[in-house]
């Protein structure tokens, strides 16, 4: 039987997230033949990377892994990476660095990219959420190759897709939907002005459980989504897109022109086989 273990610093138990969903989503479906194990990014140290060094490693969200790990997976490790931002840069947004530090991201020149970057191309594998997101990886980090990456996107659960399928065609009202974020890259109060200045009907919503928050889209207009710096692959955007509602983005929605996205058939039909590509790899 072979071991995959995941590594991040939060799964879906500890926060209720994008990235975290998508983990799960991939976690609940290893096929037969693949053992799974979970392990927090502060708890992994070089003696249980010796204990298990046998088994292959996905590293997920790795803001909390220590750079001797990093540094020591590089040595001789199998591990893949799924990266759900830009973790080069040390604040995951290019434009969050130049706002902060008044000059460009330079971060790939720096002591903590450097290390970020070999990470990537030591990785056997690197699962991006969309091609803007990959293409500017690749024009960063010289020393990731091409090959290795793939586009896989968020990921969803069987139950999941069933569920948002059961509530779609629930009758909407006027109301546009703003995730409620304390993040800044969500970008909340520019959404909010955008509303006003736009004269639609609004309402802020945050710290929902999940499957209220779906059916509380699907019975309204649309969702206004505007993040300030690229956002990979929202999944409140895909979550609204499969339920039924208007979009109202800008252009740092990475994932809003690809083919896959064009209507809402198409996004069950791509979303449904996510899992099964990423395991492919594996098995």
């Amino acid at each position: 039987m072979k071991e995959v273990i995941f590594v991040a610093d939060m799964f879906l138990e500890d926060y209720v997230g994008g990235a975290e969903l998508t983990t799960d989503a991939f976690i609940k479906s290893m096929p037969e033949g693949i053992h799974v194990y979970k392990i927090h990014c502060t708890n992994l140290n070089v003696d249980f990377l010796k204990l298990h060094n046998e088994s292959h490693y996905i590293v997920c969200n790795f803001a909390r892994l220590r750079d001797e790990i990093k540094l020591t997976m590089c040595k001789g490790f199998d591990y893949s990476i799924v990266e759900y931002d830009y973790k080069f840069c040390k604040y995951r947004s290019m434009k969050k660095h130049e706002i902060i530090e008044k000059r460009a991201c330079d971060c790939v020149e720096q002591l903590h990219g450097k290390i970020n970057s070999a990470f990537y191309g030591y990785a056997q594998r690197v699962w991006f959420m969309s091609h803007g997101q990959k293409d500017i990886f690749l024009s960063k980090i010289d020393v990731l190759k091409e090959e290795k990456c793939e586009v896989i996107g968020s990921a969803f659960s069987t139950d999941n897709l069933r569920f948002m399928e059961s509530i779609k065609d629930n009758k909407k009202n006027d109301t546009y939907i703003i995730l409620g974020s304390e993040s800044w890259i969500k970008g909340t109060q520019q959404c909010v002005e955008y509303a006003k200045n736009n004269n639609l009907k609004f309402e802020i919503v945050k710290n929902m459980q999940y499957r209220e928050l779906l059916n509380k889209m699907s019975r309204c207009k649309g969702i206004i989504f505007q993040p300030l710096d690229y956002d990979t692959c929202p999944r409140i955007v895909i979550e609204a897109k499969l339920l039924g509602c208007e979009l109202k983005l800008n252009e740092y929605v990475q994932h809003k022109d690809e083919n896959w996205f064009a209507d809402q058939e198409n996004c069950y039909t791509h979303l449904k086989d996510r899992a099964d590509i990423f395991w492919r790899y594996y098995v």
